[in-house]
């Protein structure tokens, strides 16, 4: 259906502009498939997919820097909250539908209580999407990154 409607607004485009066009993917562009992974999640995990923990230096109480990452109905979007000390965020991932199924990895950042948040490409590299940090007391989060997949019609 996908690639119906997108075929009908080329044409459409096309006959409405009376212009020719031709698009030419880079060299190096993946071109997938994405009719391969369903859209929807029929087996939502409660449990997180992936989790970090970094313990705070407060000897009194047991606080740290956590990240919690969850599934969600939508196959390519995940829940993440986020904890330090008494200081709640929640934001969400949306992922590029590359034709696989969906990988969140959680890496250790340069700083302390920081963490880059990624995903596996298809060709199992790790793509920096997001960094979670403490800074003077506060929660950041900030993109590092933007990403899309690039389809082409057949």
């Amino acid at each position: 259906m996908k690639k119906f409607c997108v075929a009908l607004l080329f044409v459409t485009t096309i006959a409405c502009n009376n212009e020719s066009y031709t698009v030419t993917p880079k060299s190096d562009t993946v071109i997938v498939n994405l009719d391969t992974i369903s859209e929807i999640r029929t087996n939502i995990n409660p449990k997180p997919v992936v989790t970090y923990h970094e313990k705070d230096d407060d000897a009194l109480n047991n606080w740290g820097f956590d990240i919690k990452v969850y599934e969600t109905q939508k196959t390519f979007y995940y829940l993440m909250k986020v904890k330090f000390e008494e200081i709640d965020a929640v934001d969400t991932l949306k992922l590029p539908n590359a034709g696989i199924k969906p990988v969140v990895e959680l890496h250790r950042g340069n700083e302390k209580y920081s963490c880059i948040v990624g995903f596996r490409d298809k060709q199992q590299q790790f793509r920096e999407y997001k960094k979670v940090s403490v800074q003077n007391n506060q929660l950041k989060i900030k993109v590092l990154a933007h990403y899309g997949v690039y389809n082409t019609l057949k």
